[in-house]
């Protein structure tokens, strides 16, 4: 391989590496109720299981936070997929409830430091296309996302256990990462002083500052738009075939704005002021649609709206912050799983009306582009984005 083609080659890698968490976050989904059924347990008590999951990406993010910046990014990422190849092993081996949530919190430690320094590496190696790549690396987790049921029904179809899953899984993320370390690359590793060490210190910057707050109403909207968008078509009687259905083009179509974001280098402010639009625009099409056509176009809308935020936000954070980019992204991680966690229970379960809730993600979502004038407002010199 010429010295030239490498750096193309760590890019794909770490795109790859980020794609199979895709795939595991959707089994992790898939498998839940399973093994909520292994012991005895009730369907609603899966959330226990992603609960786990969820503690160690926190624990862990706040860790490698605070060192990537230090020891460097690429390092962190080679220890965060030898924690989860191992939290993989060990859920498999595990015979009780207690070791199975073990196995999955130390997955859970894996798999975030994995993602965000992932994604912190590519906008690092890539000042000038991280808008491109941060989305292709988000394509990939999405298309991982979509198939990995799929590949699921398949695998279980033949009879196998399911636990063998959580293997193959461990084998993709363990051979990406001996890939990704035989592949080389500077480590980045800077200098270990205190402010490097406290990752807290980057919401100093009032762009990393909007940013968080930005993606944490944002996971939000996603989160729980996804599900209740599903909810309508039951509310309506339509059955849960076509619920089904909205999901698979919810991603679709986010998938394809990801791409299209692949395009949009200096433009990411474009893509969160009016992309974001087609978010409250799709949940109002899904309420008011007097047939189950209109009401999935509304999922599509939904889905496109969605697409064009999450890779945008953490390009502008960790552009205005290059030095500290590790950090950045790992506070961006902690406001997208603080998101992640509570706007299902606030806006969804506590409500417990699909219509109301998504009239209330319509209105977080309009909080996007009116935050992005702020945002806008933060950022020195506007031509730094088309750098």
């Amino acid at each position: 391989m010429t010295n030239k083609s490498l750096p193309l080659y760590r890019n794909l890698l770490l795109c790859a590496l980020v794609g199979w968490l895709g795939v595991y976050a959707s089994l992790l989904s898939t498998l839940s109720d399973r093994l909520a059924a292994q012991f005895s347990l009730a369907g609603t008590d899966a959330g226990l299981f992603i609960s786990a999951h969820a503690l160690g990406m926190l624990v862990s993010v706040l860790l490698s936070g605070s060192l990537a910046d230090s020891i460097g990014k690429r390092r962190i990422v080679l220890v965060g997929c030898a924690l989860m190849v191992a939290g993989l092993i060990f859920t498999y081996l595990a015979q009780s409830l207690p070791a199975i949530l073990a196995g999955l919190f130390l997955t859970g430690m894996g798999f975030s430091p994995s993602e965000a320094i992932s994604s912190a590496l590519l906008t690092d190696e890539n000042p000038e296309h991280a808008t491109r790549w941060m989305n292709w690396s988000q394509v990939c987790f999405g298309l991982g996302a979509v198939l990995s049921p799929l590949a699921v029904v398949w695998y279980l179809s033949a009879g196998r256990a399911y636990g063998g899953l959580l293997l193959i899984c461990a084998g993709l993320v363990g051979v990406s990462g001996l890939l990704i370390l035989l592949a080389g690359g500077d480590m980045g590793a800077g200098k270990a002083d205190k402010t490097r060490l406290n990752m807290f210190s980057v919401l100093k910057s009032k762009t990393v500052l909007v940013c968080c707050l930005m993606v944490f109403f944002y996971l939000g909207v996603e989160s729980v738009g996804i599900v209740y968008l599903k909810q309508l078509f039951l509310l309506h009687g339509e059955g849960s075939s076509l619920g089904d259905l909205s999901i698979s083009l919810f991603w679709l179509a986010m998938i394809v704005l990801r791409l299209v974001g692949t395009r949009m280098d200096g433009r990411e402010m474009i893509s969160l002021r009016y992309l974001t639009l087609m978010i409250p625009l799709g949940a109002v099409v899904s309420l008011l649609a007097p047939n189950p056509g209109l009401r999935l176009l509304g999922a599509v809308l939904y889905g496109a709206g969605c697409g064009a935020v999450w890779p945008m936000l953490f390009v502008l954070a960790g552009r205005s912050m290059p030095q500290r980019s590790g950090a950045v992204f790992a506070m961006m991680m902690i406001f997208t799983t603080a998101g992640n966690s509570l706007f299902p229970m606030l806006i969804g379960k506590w409500v417990a009306n699909p219509e109301t809730t998504m009239i209330i993600c319509a209105a977080l979502a309009l909080l996007l582009p009116a935050l992005s004038f702020s945002l806008e407002r933060s950022i020195p010199s506007p031509r730094g984005l088309a750098s």
